[in-house]
């Protein structure tokens, strides 16, 4: 039988022994439980297992090692790998991470309270953190220390002692209080009482500590997947200030901070409620007049595009607002007010707030945070940026996936079969002059194009290969490629990185689609506007010589593959909403329906 089925068991054998040894012999040593070598052992315990202890601080630090054992979830317990909990209780020898001496929280503690307890304010989930359990237990905590001062008047005195010095120095935790003698004031027995309250002491500051370090691990995964374990150890052995280390946690780049002052924003706008909605039987132009003017007024001012006075009357002021919510939109920014205006003048401020928290958990875990030099392409946005020094070098415009189009099963998620996927990959090399090969899917389009026309593939380039497919959509058929040229579809270039859904981003022979607000038109690979300069530059940026011999290579048709002496990474993201500079922020949308409160809403927003 395997140590992770045998497991549960054993910690079942260890918790009862520990519990009738604490009951019968008044806190001695404990002894430790036999687990499985493939998890850490608490070092008091299995001391104390061999040995008599022979000092009281020993007999304390057992009592900690064995009920922290018993606190643990059994979650982290599980499997072959050590959890992140019990590694750093490993790591600080079974002693508590955030209780001091007195079983008060330390200042790690409340300084990560007061964290959690706004987790709402930074658009984080807080059911993860089961804060409601949390409160229980420190509230379970505090009877206990109450219930101790009450029955021991030392250890009501030892709070003006230092943290550091031992409780076991007031009699705390020790046997010796079965040898007091009682005093009128007292109960017959008073070591049997007092004893009892320290056994409730150990256990309730032992499920806090540890339901504090579960939640310390929790805020650190969801404001930073990437931070070391090691970085958080420091913190939580004492060595990091914890309030430094979670400041260093929060993303520096990609307007974190426009995006969180704009939550918090339009959470009170939705609080305060009040939206105002507009309706025009007819698009609304610059000289209208009229009541519905004026409660675009109303509602332009809602958002602080408008400061004017409300006057019904589409004035330049007005024109003016309503292109400026354009633009904060993602669309043309032509002062009329149509369909698409009007929707998202009428989106509630609470789905408003639902995107741009999505975007903010997207920027936490955005992998783009661990790179230097790397690409970045968000989705709902259709653009590209180029890092090198962590610095923005090169922003274009792209094409991306279609939203429209049957739905599919792609690695377990229900999605257009034409969307562009999420994706971390690296850039390996850059090819000039590509082929195109075309997929079995796509070769099946083509032959609608083609209709009867014979000629039609010689005519656009496109070459028979002996090899056949075997899609459903073409099975059968030989396969195509079409030559390097103007009319190939990839363009002038092509930049390459392994992804399991075969997309890469290139060139376009057809230009005219970046004049769109909304640029999604592929089968899901990725078109830049500007990708021969976008190849300029990485090859410039890492002083590869080709960089110097794309223009003569670019003047012929020969397909020339271009290794990149070091693999950039590119990070292809879901944003829907971004920040814009000067701490404004840009609505780009929902183009594939992703984010659940808002989906609906997607056809309609672009």
């Amino acid at each position: 039988m395997s140590s992770v089925r045998i497991l549960p068991a054993v910690r079942n054998v260890f918790v009862f022994a520990a519990s009738a040894a604490i009951l019968l012999t008044s806190f001695p040593a404990i002894g430790a439980a036999q687990v499985p070598d493939n998890h850490p052992q608490p070092a008091a315990a299995a001391a104390s297992a061999r040995s008599s202890v022979s000092t009281q601080t020993h007999d304390r630090k057992s009592l900690w090692s064995n009920y922290l054992w018993q606190s643990i979830p059994a979650a982290d317990l599980r499997g072959l790998t050590p959890g992140p909990v019990s590694k750093a209780y490993a790591a600080s020898e079974w002693q508590p991470l955030f209780i001091n001496s007195r079983f008060e929280l330390d200042g790690k503690a409340k300084n990560l309270l007061a964290l959690l307890r706004s987790t709402d304010k930074d658009a984080m989930d807080p059911a993860p953190f089961a804060l409601d359990r949390l409160s229980e237990t420190l509230k379970k905590l505090a009877d206990c220390r109450a219930a101790l001062r009450t029955a021991d008047p030392q250890f009501a005195s030892a709070g003006k002692r230092s943290p550091s010095e031992p409780l076991s120095s007031v009699g705390a935790a020790s046997g010796t209080y079965g040898a007091k003698e009682a005093s009128p004031s007292q109960p017959a027995n008073p070591g049997v009482v007092i004893t009892e309250d320290f056994r409730r002491c150990f256990q309730a500051a032992s499920e806090a500590d540890v339901r504090l370090t579960t939640d310390f691990f929790l805020y650190t995964k969801q404001m930073d997947p990437y931070s070391p374990f090691e970085d958080s150890l420091q913190v939580l052995l004492g060595n990091t200030p914890i309030s430094t280390y979670m400041a260093g946690l929060e993303p520096k780049g990609f307007g974190y901070k426009a995006l969180l002052s704009a939550y918090r924003r339009y959470m009170k706008l939705a609080a305060h409620g009040g939206q105002q909605y507009v309706y025009f039987a007819s698009p609304a132009r610059p000289g209208d007049a009229g009541r519905e003017i004026g409660l675009l007024q109303r509602r332009l001012r809602q958002e602080d595009f408008y400061a004017g006075r409300i006057t019904g009357v589409y004035d330049r002021a007005t024109e003016r607002s309503v292109k400026q919510f354009q633009e904060a939109h993602m669309l043309t920014p032509d002062g009329v007010v149509g369909r698409r205006t009007i929707d998202w003048l009428n989106v509630p401020f609470r789905q408003k707030a639902a995107l741009i928290a999505y975007s903010l958990q997207a920027v936490r875990n955005s992998p783009s945070r661990r790179f230097k030099r790397f690409i970045r392409v968000n989705i709902p946005q259709f653009m590209l940026d180029y890092y090198n020094n962590g610095q923005i070098e090169k922003s274009d415009k792209v094409v991306v996936g279609r939203a429209s189009g049957k739905k599919i099963d792609r690695r377990g998620q229900i999605v257009g079969e034409n969307t562009t996927p999420t994706l971390v990959s690296q850039i390996y090399q850059i090819v000039l002059n590509p082929r195109w090969y075309v997929d079995g899917r796509i070769r099946a389009e083509l032959n609608k194009d083609a209709g009867s026309n014979p000629d039609w593939f010689a005519e656009h380039g496109y070459v028979r290969m002996e090899s056949r497919y075997e899609s459903q959509y073409a099975f059968g058929e030989h396969r195509l490629y079409q030559q390097s040229g103007p009319k190939n579809a990839l363009g002038r270039v092509k930049f390459d990185f392994p992804n399991p859904y075969v997309v890469y981003l290139h060139d376009t022979n057809e230009k005219s689609l970046f004049a769109r607000s909304r640029r999604d038109f592929s089968h899901g690979c990725i078109r830049v506007e500007n990708a021969l300069e976008l190849a300029q530059a990485v090859l410039n940026d890492e002083g590869n010589p080709f960089a110097q011999k794309m223009d003569s290579i670019l003047q012929g048709t020969r397909q020339v593959f271009v290794k990149l002496s070091k693999p950039v990474p590119i990070s292809v993201e879901y944003i829907p909403v971004v920040a814009a500079g000067s701490g404004s922020i840009i609505f780009a949308g929902d183009p594939y329906g992703v984010v659940s409160e808002s989906s609906q809403l997607a056809d309609r927003l672009n």
